[in-house]
């Protein structure tokens, strides 16, 4: 069975999350630079221009928001779910396919998965089927309904899956 991840795709990512981090800290460094020319800057009048030391600091604070929240979390999510499906404790099931359920992608710790149904023997209650998330980055696997599938998973997340014959 081949897993869906690899250590290089776990090193790439962390290299990337790496890179984007040293942006971040550079637009830092620039926002701080700013706010103390704007604080040093003396407009002959024996005050400090405060509009500009405001809007140096608003720049300072919304690009630090907006480059963490679209640049760094996504990927340190994804790194997460990475780490966990290579380095977790995993579990292993022989399941149906019975359907990819709906096209919608939902959104579950910060990393984007499509919910395939599968067919098992039933738990406690009777119900036989189970949700497992397939990574929306991933091309969906070809499964035929009824087909017989070994998943290997951490808690829903499918880390790989294999058809039976």
């Amino acid at each position: 069975m081949q897993s869906l991840y690899t250590e290089q795709n776990l090193s790439d990512l962390r290299g990337q999350i790496r890179r984007r981090v040293f942006i971040l800290l550079g637009v830092a460094l620039f926002s701080a630079g700013l706010v103390l020319l704007t604080l040093i800057m003396d407009n002959r009048r024996d005050h400090r221009p405060e509009v500009w030391t405001t809007l140096a600091v608003i720049f300072a604070g919304t690009s630090m928001i907006f480059i963490y929240d679209l640049m760094i979390r996504p990927l340190t999510a994804y790194a997460r779910h990475m780490d966990a499906s290579l380095h977790g404790r995993v579990h292993e099931a022989s399941v149906i396919f019975d359907r990819v359920d709906g096209e919608e992608i939902s959104l579950v710790d910060g990393v984007r998965f499509y919910s395939l149904i599968f067919l098992a023997d039933p738990d406690k209650h009777g119900d036989r089927e189970r949700m497992f998330y397939w990574d929306a980055e991933l091309p969906l696997p070809s499964f035929a309904p009824g087909q017989e599938v070994s998943v290997t998973y951490y808690d829903r997340f499918i880390t790989s899956c294999q058809l039976i014959h």
